[in-house]
């Protein structure tokens, strides 16, 4: 009887069991050049690597942050990366830690993937108004969500759209990362939208903008 409970209560037992819950390591290739990837509440983007994670996968972006790793433009890296899981991370926090173990090689390379074909094309509304205070920016509703998802702000001009105000816009974007050659900070990457598509224009005043 044992043995037989034993039997049954063995396929629970392994299917419990996920890789996700423990540490590993694996086989990084970050890209010569930056990407974007969304953040994990709301709208928005930031710059992320472009990584190939095993010698035959794609490349990908993430926005982890690799600990003891600091990213050189037109160079491409491969890096053995330790992975760990964080406990109970707030609901905006990353649940995976990621080391560098090890450099195993870096070399000055052209980048061998075009990063827009890693970028989302995201449909937004643009409200009749902007934000008070704020210059450039817009409210916008995020049309994943429909066309009644909350207004939020995005900041920085949309590149290529000339906004009239007292007009609602329904558009097509596309967040890039750009590399500001003349920055003196540590980090001189950002992202910006660039206009794909206006796919309506219609003279209206947005309703229910936040006061």
């Amino acid at each position: 009887m044992k043995r037989l409970l034993l039997f049954l209560l063995l396929p629970f037992t392994l299917g419990s069991c996920n890789n996700d819950d423990e540490s590993r390591t694996e086989i990084w290739t970050i890209a010569p050049e930056k990407g974007v990837a969304g953040i994990t509440m709301g709208f928005g983007h930031v710059p992320a690597y472009i990584v190939r994670k095993g010698e035959n996968a794609t490349w990908e972006t993430t926005a982890a942050r690799i600990e003891g790793f600091t990213f050189e433009r037109g160079y491409q890296t491969t890096l053995r990366v330790r992975i760990e899981p964080i406990a109970n991370p707030p609901a905006d926090a990353p649940d995976k830690r990621y080391t560098m173990e090890e450099q195993l090689s870096r070399t000055a390379a052209e980048m061998p993937v075009d990063p827009l074909t890693l970028s989302p094309e995201c449909e937004v509304l643009v409200a009749s108004e902007r934000p008070a205070g704020e210059t450039p920016s817009y409210w916008i509703r995020d049309l994943r969500y429909g066309d009644d998802a909350p207004w939020q702000t995005i900041s920085g001009a949309i590149e290529g759209f000339d906004f009239t105000p007292g007009h609602e816009y329904r558009l097509r974007i596309q967040p890039v990362a750009v590399f500001d050659e003349s920055a003196t900070t540590d980090d001189a990457w950002s992202v910006k939208y660039r206009l794909k598509e206006i796919l309506s224009d219609e003279e209206k005043a947005s309703e229910g903008l936040p006061e």
